[in-house]
């Protein structure tokens, strides 16, 4: 399973739409983020059932085209994310309370993705004992 999408998406640097294409950026990563957890789980059923490594290998590849693509929508927007630092002291409003959930659903999807991947670490360890 790859990411369903390639998206290059424009963030403003500046003005309204700043807080808008960063709240884009990091629902495209939840999305990307989602997949990746639903293919490390797929990746630990693989493991239990004692499917081959070919499986394995594709959800790997696959995991990586995700990670890939977060990697390149981190970096794109890098300029909005050091503007969203700089003012968001000032900001109010309903923007930036949504911009961060958007970075609270990211970092939770992230936990558990780790905890995922290190009982997948477990079972290959398992396996090679």
């Amino acid at each position: 399973m790859a990411p369903t999408t390639s998206t290059t998406l424009e963030t403003p640097r500046t003005g309204p739409d700043l807080l808008d294409g960063l709240i884009e950026i990091y629902g495209r990563e939840r999305v990307l983020y989602l997949e990746v957890l639903q293919l490390s789980r797929e990746q630990a059923a693989q493991v239990e059932r004692g499917e081959g490594l070919a499986g394995i290998r594709r959800l790997l590849d696959a995991k990586r085209e995700c990670l890939d693509e977060i990697s390149r929508l981190e970096h794109n927007s890098l300029a909005a994310r050091g503007e969203w630092e700089r003012l968001r002291h000032g900001l109010t409003g309903a923007q930036p309370v949504r911009l961060q959930q958007s970075l609270q659903a990211v970092g939770e999807l992230i936990e558990k993705i780790l905890q995922v991947e290190a009982e997948n670490d477990r079972l290959f360890m398992s396996l090679a004992g």
